[in-house]
């Protein structure tokens, strides 16, 4: 049977005409009242877009670090059938580049990036603005992740970090978005970014901690429910990471993310590690190290194939990782104040104000902008490899961001201060106690901490580790800011008949 179609002009084509035009015109309307009424976030993002439109101009097709270079290597393993996962690194953010490297456009990875640091701006403005904020501070919030020179510097690298952040951002953001009536779906899906998140970067599985305190202040009157809530929130997050470890212990027989975490420790350790007064293994001595401490370069211990933990022999009984990881536990336990000293040094570190390259000396020139694309010779073919030509500089547009780089930073004590003002909403100070902040305050602030500090215990100090601070920390502020200023918008009756419905409460205060 043959179906016939109205002919354009035809008095039957002319209601589907009147319909799609109405429609239309509805759209624009209420675009346009969007727009007038966050005119000043549209103005920000606007900017912020033009901005990461020089940054992709200016070094083509992207950046690359050491570590990019191995991701792509083991995309490439993927597609050519070599389905083992990396045991230095989690390979999630491998499988996310498969796209990319068939394509043969790096270029790609670096704009998708770009658009998450967008959509992150959004989320940090949504967020304000749902729970009672003033839009000019809501647009305030956005400036760090929208134009802060580490972010736009590390969306142009081919690393995890930016993707990671991005799901962490929007794993808390849906699970706080109806705190008055959290939806089932709103746990599954909160579990499940988290674990992806966690495939991406490992260390992001300990936001898990503080997304379960969230649920145990919100659901603190009905021990049944809070334990619900839970269950949902691992049913989506269970599955995915369960599945990984899965085939990691399939090709190394161990059930895991990864392998090396004891030599990252070695590299933490070796700056302050002294075996004086200490009784070790013999095959452990091998492993102590003679130069004073304020000689060693901690970098040198944990990658350098002359380091002591590369040449270390293993026994008849014990692999090289578990010698190395009992060696680094003696030491811990030999100097546990030493350790805590190196690690609270880190942390105040990553609220300088000024961004140099902190206690470890780590290298800073790849988190800054350059009048020259930043690859030596290694990078570079890299970039050849896997796109068929090699980077490109627009100098102009490279020695703009050079200088906007240079004078242009969120200031470590700004970040500081608004974590203090999430604390002050977490705590329930004046008018915070009874504004039904507390609990999403907490989720941001302990989120913050849990996402941005935990690389510090077994590595040494990294600025784009700090990156959830560009994030994370602008939430937490504003909605402890809107908490102790009584701006927060209360529950409807509306929102506690469908939490009723769906058998969830009403969120505690």
């Amino acid at each position: 049977m043959k179906t016939t179609f109205p002919l354009p002009g035809s008095s039957a084509a002319r209601p589907a005409l009147a319909w799609s035009q109405r429609i239309a015109r509805e759209s624009a309307g209420r675009c346009r009242v969007l727009v007038r009424r966050h005119w000043l976030f549209v103005v920000v993002a606007v900017c912020a877009t033009a901005l990461r439109v020089v940054v992709q101009l200016a070094y083509q097709p992207a950046l690359i670090f050491p570590d990019s270079e191995r991701y792509l290597q083991y995309t490439h393993f993927f597609l050519t059938g070599q389905w083992t996962p990396d045991w230095l690194r989690t390979s999630g953010y491998s499988l996310l580049l498969l796209p990319a490297v068939v394509a043969h456009n790096l270029a790609v990875v670096a704009a998708v990036q770009h658009l998450l640091g967008l959509v992150t701006g959004a989320l940090i403005y949504a967020t304000g603005i749902h729970f009672g904020a003033r839009r000019w501070l809501a647009a305030l919030a956005t400036v760090p992740v929208l134009f802060d020179p580490l972010q736009l510097d590390i969306e142009q690298y081919v690393l995890t970090d930016v993707s990671a952040t991005f799901m962490l951002t929007a794993a808390l953001v849906v699970l706080v978005w109806k705190r008055a009536a959290i939806g089932k779906w709103a746990l599954v899906a909160t579990g499940l970014l988290i674990a992806a998140s966690m495939l991406i970067r490992e260390s992001d599985g300990l936001v898990m901690f503080p997304v379960l305190l969230y649920l145990v202040a919100l659901f603190r009157p009905s021990p049944r429910l809070a334990a619900r809530a839970v269950l949902l929130l691992f049913v989506g997050f269970l599955p995915p990471v369960l599945g990984y470890l899965g085939w990691f212990q399939v090709w190394y027989n161990t059930f895991n993310f990864v392998t090396y975490n004891s030599q990252f420790m070695y590299g933490r350790i070796a700056q302050f590690a002294e075996c004086a007064g200490m009784t070790l293994p013999s095959y452990e001595r091998h492993l102590c190290i003679q130069q004073p401490p304020a000689q060693r370069d901690p970098n040198f211990y944990m990658w350098n194939p002359d380091s002591p933990q590369v040449t270390l022999l293993p026994t008849a009984t014990m692999s090289r990782g578990q010698i190395i990881d009992d060696f680094d536990w003696r030491i811990i336990e030999h100097q546990p104040l030493t350790y805590l000293k190196v690690l609270a040094g880190d942390v105040l570190y990553s609220f300088s104000p000024v961004r140099g390259a902190g206690p470890e000396h780590y290298p800073i020139w790849y988190h800054q902008f350059h009048p020259y694309f930043p690859a030596v010779g290694a990078e570079a073919a890299t970039i050849r490899i896997y796109t068929g030509s090699g980077p490109h500089v627009e100098p102009a547009l490279a020695d703009f961001l050079t200088g906007y780089g240079r004078y242009f930073y969120t200031p470590g004590p700004l970040l500081a201060a608004g974590l203090a003002v999430g604390v002050a909403g977490m705590a329930g100070i004046g008018r915070a106690r009874r504004s039904g902040l507390r609990a999403p305050c907490l989720l941001f602030t302990i989120g913050t901490i849990a996402a941005a500090e935990p690389p510090f215990i077994i590595a040494t100090f990294d600025w784009r580790y700090e990156l959830p601070q560009l994030s994370l920390i602008p939430i937490a502020a504003i909605l402890g800011l809107t908490a102790l200023a009584g701006w927060a918008r209360t529950p409807t009756s509306a929102s506690a008949d469908r939490a009723a419905q769906a058998d969830l409460p009403a969120a505690a205060s």
